[in-house]
């Protein structure tokens, strides 16, 4: 059994495990804001708090990359915060003798989560909504990635932040001056939204145009170039489709994961918040 605070203890455990940063979330405080059957208590009964661990996304030296695809083909990847928090769930349950469990992540994509690791991660203090996709940034590390573990033990909340990191200062300015963003000027055909003095007034996420663009392997494109292929008339285009670039990287893609996508992350390449933290990964 270890001698310090749990929360002291379960943190410490989290960043000797890789992990970012670190924040703990009231079950009874997500119960107001997630929808029913979304909730903690709909996934383990008795859970009174969420330890929340996050990773970053990208690195310094993969926004080098020569070209998106090479990009996405290394940053997407959410696994790491996963393993993390599967470790911390025997710590917690061999230390301090309460249940805990992996919050079920869903599917690999995130179009299916059982809860919102967004959601948790913002009752945890871990960062606010940004205008770029709903997109979580956390003030100092930018884009993070999150996983969670669930306790019957209650810890003491960190709670969410007072301050939105999103939007930037330099975003105010070019609001006022230009009325546009970063974020929404990268991509104006998924993204939309307004500022009002100095903050988010709204903003909006077409995740149904984003998907066929941005995320262009694994089952659904498969099955979706198995199709084209089929109806295709011309035995000499079917082949380019079966034997092209596109149709090879989503059968690659199967071979790990059957839910593995990229993403673009244009929407970031600008962002201030991001493009600080990876200046002091450099």
């Amino acid at each position: 059994m270890v001698r310090a605070k749990p929360e002291e203890a379960i943190k410490e455990q989290a960043a000797k495990l890789g992990a970012w940063v670190v924040g703990i979330a009231s079950a009874e405080a997500i119960n107001k804001i997630a929808p029913k059957g979304h909730r903690p208590a709909d996934l383990m009964r008795g859970t009174k708090s969420v330890v929340v661990v996050g990773t970053g996304v990208t690195s310094a030296g993969s926004w080098r990359a020569p070209s998106a695809r090479i990009q996405a083909s290394i940053a997407y990847n959410r696994t790491l915060n996963i393993v993390i928090a599967q470790q911390l769930v025997p710590f917690i349950e061999k230390n301090f003798g309460h249940a805990a469990m992996l919050c079920p992540p869903g599917s690999a994509n995130g179009r299916h989560p059982y809860i919102s690791l967004k959601l948790l991660a913002e009752m945890a203090g871990l960062g606010t909504r940004s205008m770029a996709a709903g997109i979580l940034l956390n003030r100092q590390h930018g884009l993070l990635y999150f996983g969670a573990a669930l306790t019957t033990l209650e810890l003491k909340a960190d709670g969410p932040l007072d301050e939105p990191v999103c939007p930037h200062p330099s975003c105010v300015k070019l609001w006022e001056k230009k009325g546009v963003l970063p974020c929404l000027d990268s991509c104006p055909t998924c993204l939309d939204g307004a500022l009002e003095d100095g903050a988010i007034q709204w903003m909006e996420y077409r995740q149904s145009y984003c998907l066929p663009r941005a995320q262009t392997s694994a089952m659904a494109s498969f099955q979706k170039l198995i199709l084209e292929a089929m109806n295709e008339p011309d035995p000499q285009k079917r082949k380019m489709i079966v034997y092209g670039n596109h149709f090879s990287r989503a059968v690659a893609s199967l071979g790990y994961s059957a839910e593995l996508v990229g993403q673009c992350f244009e929407c970031m390449r600008k962002c201030p918040v991001d493009m600080a933290a990876r200046a002091r990964l450099a």
